[in-house]
């Protein structure tokens, strides 16, 4: 089972007029007693706001079509390394949301699911602020 850990960030457009990609990090909870796989055949990471539900790509592989909304994924290994998360590692997950049909704009709530092949569901729910920065933490 793994757990969110620290704050969410949210990264702006040049314009500030929407969200181009979530971070968060997350680490194997105090309970947990297996590690947990976010290999790209290991796990599912799912975008859902009021007007789209969309599995996330990784790698990204966008097609380029803009009626077609898409997002990816990837994981970065902050402590340890390779696909499997064990006691003491520290993921940070980006999810890229530049291909969203509608973007994710202000006042705008939305969720992130990781969905590991075993192990607990980590859900993000979080609604953005009425005026977006560059970079915004979101509580």
């Amino acid at each position: 089972t793994l757990s969110l850990r620290g704050d969410v960030i949210a990264d702006a457009n040049t314009a500030n007029t929407a969200i181009d990609t979530v971070k968060f990090n997350l680490t194997p909870a105090s309970t947990a007693s297996e590690a947990v796989d976010l290999s790209t055949t290991g796990t599912v990471v799912t975008y859902l706001d009021e007007k789209q539900g969309i599995n996330c790509e990784n790698p990204q592989s966008f097609d380029g079509d803009a009626d077609t909304a898409e997002c990816s994924w990837s994981a970065d290994w902050l402590i340890g390394t390779g696909n499997i998360v064990d006691t003491g590692d520290q993921v940070e997950i980006t999810v890229t949301l530049t291909n969203l049909t509608p973007l994710l704009v202000e006042k705008k709530e939305f969720s992130i699911q990781v969905k590991p092949n075993k192990g607990a569901i980590v859900i993000v729910n979080r609604t953005l602020p009425g005026e977006l920065k560059g970079v915004t933490t979101l509580r």
